[in-house]
């Protein structure tokens, strides 16, 4: 007797095949593409920055108020960041060499640094001026006053371009610490008579050290600014770096900047 096939026996495994076929399908297209190892990397900023309080800094809260504001800019538009803390120069070389990071921060804006980097839009601002012993304050006007005074400067720093470049043709005295609490020291010990240093760092300085917080009424803020610096990312001078610093833009017009710098600084 032939062995006769049953008449619905090739309809059930077309009928599997088909199913198995439409299952995996939509499988395919459920799995999200941005799970994928090279797109996930895509969407991490790696970044550098430096303990510079209440800005940013490595045992501040959210990392420091500058370092709120760029998580939460980049959050906007999809972007996670890392950031990671070096001395200054460390943390600009690490960029400029190439490598992993993309960008640091804070930077103030100025010439040679858009020479060799692509600034951010900024993230905010904060003045610039000086430290001083409220038993020697300092008059000036321009700074041509300043000559023969000695002046505590952050080597690496980009203070503003007149003081600057006066510092660089040696019309103005400048004595280089590698931080801005090492310049208050030395204003307390009368090694200098002005430190160059952004109001919301000497103020966070000056709260948060012993020994400043101890000796807090003999500084002061010199009444006259050299200017309001504004704040930015300085990402690596290429085609990703601007594709960064636009979708950082996007984003920053997403949040309120103001508000997180304000409540970071307690201001």
């Amino acid at each position: 007797m032939r062995n006769i096939p049953h008449p619905f026996s090739g309809f059930r495994r077309r009928r599997f095949l088909t199913i198995a076929t439409a299952a995996l399908a939509l499988l395919t297209v459920a799995l999200p593409v941005s799970i994928t190892p090279a797109a996930a990397q895509d969407k991490i900023v790696r970044l550098t920055s430096l303990d510079w309080p209440p800005f940013s800094g490595d045992a501040l809260k959210d990392k420091g108020a500058a370092v709120a504001v760029v998580r939460a800019a980049f959050a906007a538009v999809g972007y996670s960041v890392e950031v990671l803390f070096y001395p200054w120069n460390r943390a600009v070389a690490q960029v400029k060499d190439g490598g992993e990071f993309q960008g640091y921060f804070p930077e103030y804006a100025g010439a040679e640094v858009e020479r060799d980097f692509t600034l951010s839009v900024p993230l905010g601002s904060s003045p610039l001026g000086f430290a001083e012993r409220t038993a020697a304050p300092v008059s000036w006007s321009s700074l041509s006053d300043l000559a023969g005074k000695r002046i505590g400067v952050v080597d690496g720093y980009v203070n503003t371009e007149e003081f600057d470049s006066r510092i660089a043709k040696g019309e103005l005295h400048a004595d280089k610490a590698n931080t801005d609490l090492t310049n208050l020291k030395k204003l307390l010990a009368e090694r200098i008579d002005l430190a160059v240093i952004d109001r919301a760092v000497m103020n966070d300085l000056i709260r948060s050290t012993p020994d400043l917080k101890a000796s807090a009424d003999k500084l002061r803020f010199n009444s006259k600014i050299l200017e309001n610096k504004t704040l930015h990312i300085a990402f690596r001078k290429d085609a990703k770096g601007q594709e960064l610093a636009k979708a950082f833009a996007e984003g920053l017009a997403k949040i309120d900047a103001a508000a997180i710098l304000s409540n970071a600084l307690g201001s």
